[in-house]
């Protein structure tokens, strides 16, 4: 009888590690405060601090029922009431003072989904969804840069591609506010790379006031922001985060969920940072 061939035994397969994953969040959040983005992204102690907030659960309702109402086939396939209805049935209470005020941000829900229905109905015929809530990614070398879109509408006419980001909070928006928006940058970018050959332009849509306002990004533009944001993935991953320290800032400390953690270590260094935050100790 022939020998039988022995078994080869096989070698395990070794994935190369997963590069970092950088959104706009994690990137304003690092230009913003290093420290906050140690205790969040690094530390990762975040569910320890972070607290129900109103506009947080607001927007995240109506960026719900907004999604769904897209998905579903917009005003064609979905009446006013019907939107009305959904929102109902993915209502957060969290956050909110009070019952009263909670009946308040419902009223003005209420509001909001009337007017964007009929502004959705006057869109329909000049556009259609190209893509709801999605993620897209491009390779920067080191990290990978994402971002979450709202919705990519096509443009029926030119095929041009209008990313359209809601703002549950605001009254009104203008072109410098979009021009000047990271996050609107970033999708820009991630659109136009995922995309070459379409047009693309960014859109924020503030549903308070009913409004939108559009920019768009020249590819030069385009080049350049996407060596800054290059250059603020690689700083950020060559940053020592131990030796980052709480530092004050008047215009970010009063209302960050951390607080209390830099305050403890100002107290032990005896720092008057109440004066330097223009807090008072009442």
């Amino acid at each position: 009888m022939p020998a039988s061939t022995p078994r080869v035994p096989k070698l395990p397969v070794v994935k190369p590690p997963r590069k970092p994953e950088f959104s706009p969040t994690r990137i304003r959040i690092f230009l913003t405060c290093p420290m906050m983005y140690r205790l969040e992204y690094v530390e990762k102690v975040g569910r320890f601090y972070h607290r129900a907030r109103a506009g947080f659960t607001f927007g995240s309702t109506l960026h719900q029922t907004l999604q769904t109402f897209h998905e579903d086939g917009g005003s064609a396939a979905v009446s006013a009431p019907e939107l009305i209805a959904k929102m109902e049935t993915v209502w957060q209470s969290q956050g909110y003072e009070s019952v009263e005020h909670e009946a308040a941000h419902k009223i003005e829900a209420v509001r909001i989904l009337e007017t964007y229905h009929a502004a959705s109905e006057a869109r329909a015929e000049m556009t259609k969804p190209f893509l709801i809530e999605k993620m897209l990614k491009w390779d920067m070398g080191l990290f990978v840069l994402t971002g979450r879109i709202d919705r990519i509408d096509e443009h029926l006419g030119d095929g041009a591609l209008e990313i359209v980001d809601y703002k549950s909070g605001r009254q009104g928006v203008s072109e410098e506010d979009v021009k000047g928006a990271l996050a609107m940058s970033v999708y820009q970018l991630l659109t136009k790379r995922n995309n070459p050959d379409r047009q693309v332009y960014a859109t924020i849509h503030a549903l308070r006031g009913g409004v939108t306002a559009s920019a768009s990004y020249s590819e030069s533009e385009m080049a350049t922001l996407e060596d800054e944001l290059r250059g603020i993935g690689t700083l950020i991953l060559e940053t020592d985060f131990e030796a980052i320290q709480p530092v004050p800032l008047p215009k970010e400390c009063p209302d960050c969920d951390f607080l209390p953690l830099c305050t403890r270590a100002w107290k032990r260094e005896g720092r008057d940072y109440l004066s330097e935050l223009m807090l008072t100790s009442d």
